[in-house]
């Protein structure tokens, strides 16, 4: 007997469990296949979304330790809303990230966007423009490209100023991608076996589900398997258990450029800063070493290595604050979110940035005005940084708090 033969007839008593194991399932288990629906549970504000994993609900007012919350028809804390048309001559500009964008623990008027639109204004008076902000707590890269898809790119932006990074390289309980292939229900196949079903089925909602508080489904929750042996004192090289690992986050900066490009719009980088950048370690372990590498310190030179590779601009939060880390008034309400002054002093060097580079809006440096004596936050000499700039500044080592939590 040939082998092919001997093959072919070793195959026929494992099909023929397998159509009686498929009947029996058929007779047996009503289990089909489908997609993981994300579940917010009690984390106030928000709600379960299959494309985005968790969204601002839309047209809600709550009241917040920094005072009441507005979010507007789209689930954005946002009062332009992308159904108001843009008017003749009128700039607008989409802001992204996460919560510091999105302003957590600060009230609705001193969020780093609403900041921005008031110091464009004052450089600008003759210029209409509406600065939107698309920060959502939590939300890295991948969500923000599909955010844009859903809402962003409706607003027509003229510039796209891109400051996801610490929710992209946060250790969590999942990776966005598998996540989000758990919520899409596309699924192979294998999907229309009842018997594959009634066996994928409780894995698929196990791992929805794993270290996430009580109802909540794919959301921000404690790291599993080999995320939970990370600690700060562990972490000295890039690691691939981040949400979005340092590939896939080059990859979506692309695809967010491409994307502003085909729709007429430019794109700037403004990476986000946190306590350690201005050496305030307020967190329960022992600060990092000088020679420490942090998961964060690879995502912000790769950052700046594709900035300069592709000709867009970058605004180095860290840097900005570290140099103006003086007076009483704190720059941050905790360890990485900033607070009033610390939105002002982002929304300055972002404005300056885009003074300096008027062709960003398709201005030229003539349309630009002094903004008005003692309309500005104070500021030292060079605290700003355009293209480039280093992702260590001296004496102050950058880094993000490592007991990272819903607020990221």
């Amino acid at each position: 007997m040939s082998t092919a033969r001997k093959v072919l007839f070793s195959l026929v008593p494992v099909a023929t469990l397998l159509v009686l194991g498929e009947g029996g399932a058929r007779l047996v288990s009503t289990e089909t296949c489908e997609a993981i629906e994300p579940r917010s549970g009690s984390w106030e504000t928000m709600v379960g979304d299959p494309d985005l994993l968790w969204r601002l609900e839309p047209d809600t007012l709550f009241d917040s330790p920094a005072g009441q919350t507005k979010i507007n028809s789209v689930g954005l804390r946002e009062t332009l809303e992308p159904s108001q048309e843009k008017q003749p001559g009128e700039l607008r500009i989409l802001v992204t990230g996460d919560s510091s964008i999105y302003g957590w623990g600060v009230r609705d008027h001193e969020t780093y966007p609403v900041y921005l639109e008031r110091a464009l204004k004052r450089r600008l008076p003759d210029q209409r423009i509406e600065v939107i902000n698309l920060g959502v707590p939590g939300y890295s890269t991948e969500q923000t490209l599909r955010l844009l898809d859903a809402v962003g790119w409706s607003y027509a932006p003229d510039l796209v100023v891109v400051s996801n990074i610490f929710s992209d390289c946060n250790i969590d309980a999942f990776q966005d991608r598998a996540a989000l292939r758990m919520t899409s229900g596309e699924g192979s196949v294998m999907w229309n076996s009842r018997l594959y079903c009634a066996a994928y089925m409780p894995w698929l909602r196990y791992q929805s589900g794993l270290n996430q508080a009580t109802n909540s489904i794919l959301m921000p929750g404690i790291p599993t398997g080999a995320n939970a042996a990370v600690s700060l004192e562990k972490i000295d090289t890039i690691l691939d258990l981040s949400r979005v690992p340092l590939p896939d986050y080059l990859e979506n900066l692309d695809r967010i450029q491409a994307a502003a490009e085909a729709r007429g719009a430019t794109m700037l980088l403004a990476p986000l800063a946190q306590e350690w950048d201005i050496g305030v370690w307020n967190v329960p372990m022992p600060p990092p070493t000088d020679d420490q590498v942090l998961p964060w310190y690879p995502y912000r030179d790769a950052q700046q290595q594709w900035a300069e590779a592709h000709g867009v601009g970058r605004v180095y939060f860290p840097e900005v604050f570290a140099q103006n880390a003086t007076g009483r008034q704190p720059l941050f309400v905790d360890n990485m979110h900033p607070s009033s002054r610390g939105t002002a002093l982002m929304a300055d060097a972002v404005a300056e940035h885009i003074a300096a580079h008027p062709e960003l809006l398709g201005l030229v440096a003539a349309d630009f005005r002094e903004p008005p004596a003692g309309s500005e936050p104070q500021r030292t000499p060079n605290g700003r940084s355009g293209k480039g700039g280093s992702s260590r500044p001296s004496g102050m080592p950058p880094g993000e708090r490592p007991n990272r939590d819903r607020s990221d």
